[in-house]
């Protein structure tokens, strides 16, 4: 994965370095990640939205149009020198605090915008499928910090330390072993009954294309969709699943870790299908 290349915090560009500066200590923030596609983030208003319920749940003040009005203004400035598409991460951490673990709440928060390249490895992934394995570490329960995407991902840097490259991603349980979501992703897998896809309410994060899948993709095309406990025999016995994420869309799924394989599999095709007709970006 690309370093970030181009960076602005509170409406200033700064070197690369700069940013690690303005991260608060305690990971107190919270942040999101999305896709840019000629000069556009077409999730814009999903991002900020979640970025702001999130944000105000662990006592950080952000306002919806300002969150917009930063994202636009970044990206105007970026335009002649990157036009093609990338990742954009929009970045929310308190101000700091008034010493030890206490908030300053009259402090007021950092902003950080950053770009990098789209990762390249995009294209192999939806024509050969991903190679996934399970994690051994097990996600903590938190329900009051469930679904949100706040700054303090060392689940996740545990759980992708337990491989190198053989793998693309890793299916990450709760401490009762049902199946969460991936390090990088949402899961939806198909059972007999419809598309399954896990409950987020102990742990784990919800996906802004998660919830775009759940609520307008699946709707759309009268698909049937459970939002529920998830046991791994499940995965390992679907007829097709997939990993999702608002970077990379919708990832199928070939392989599981030790020998488990799947064709790709058609309702994945149509879902694939229908989020590139309203976000030619996920092609």
């Amino acid at each position: 994965m690309s370093p970030y290349e181009m960076v602005m915090i509170d409406r200033n560009f700064v070197s690369k370095s700069s940013q690690l500066d303005y991260i608060n200590m305690f990971g107190h923030g919270v942040f999101e990640t999305m896709r840019i596609f000629k000069c556009d983030a077409p999730l814009l208003s999903y991002h900020v939205e979640r970025l702001h319920k999130h944000s105000k749940k662990i006592h950080i003040q952000t306002d919806i149009q300002d969150l917009r009005e930063r994202v636009t203004y970044f990206l105007s400035n970026i335009r002649p020198q990157n036009s093609q598409g990338g990742v954009l991460r929009l970045t929310v951490a308190s101000g700091g605090s008034a010493g030890g673990y206490r908030i300053n709440r009259a402090s007021k928060p950092n902003c950080i915008i950053s770009y990098r390249s789209l990762p390249t490895e995009r294209k192999s992934r939806l024509s050969k499928g991903m190679k996934m394995r399970v994690c051994d570490y097990r996600l903590p329960s938190n329900p009051f910090l469930s679904g949100i995407k706040h700054l303090n991902r060392l689940d996740q840097i545990l759980a992708r330390s337990e491989w190198d490259e053989q793998f693309d991603d890793g299916i990450m349980l709760d401490q009762y072993d049902s199946v969460v979501e991936t390090t990088f992703g949402n899961i939806f897998f198909r059972s007999a009954n419809g598309w399954v896809t896990p409950l987020i309410d102990e742990c784990g994060i919800e996906g802004v294309m998660r919830s775009l899948i759940v609520k307008k993709i699946m709707p759309m095309m009268a698909e049937s969709i459970e939002v529920r406990k998830v046991e791994l025999h499940e995965i390992k016995d679907c007829s097709e699943w997939f990993v999702c994420n608002a970077v990379r869309g919708i990832l199928p799924v070939s392989f599981l870790s030790p020998n488990i394989s799947w064709s790709i599999g058609e309702n994945t095709k149509k879902l694939r299908r229908a989020l590139s007709r309203l976000y030619p970006c996920y092609i």
